[in-house]
């Protein structure tokens, strides 16, 4: 399983922020290097990797015990 990290690996807003954290306090979206805080920020990362050949075809598992 993937831990948890202290922020989002795209924009660095800090996990716990008020914008982070979703309803049931689970990332709202998540890769393997990392959780992500919004839909801008999954967009941007996941592109970057597509780009850079790093894309992982399989989704990560749910860093966070629910």
């Amino acid at each position: 399983m993937l831990t948890r990290t202290p922020s989002c690996v795209e924009c660095g807003l800090p996990w716990g922020a008020p914008a982070f954290r979703h309803e049931d306090a689970a990332p709202l979206y998540w890769s393997d290097t990392g959780i992500l805080r919004s839909t801008g920020c999954a967009t941007k990362h996941f592109d970057k990797r597509r780009a850079d050949g790093t894309f992982m075809a399989v989704p990560a598992e749910c860093p966070v015990d629910l």
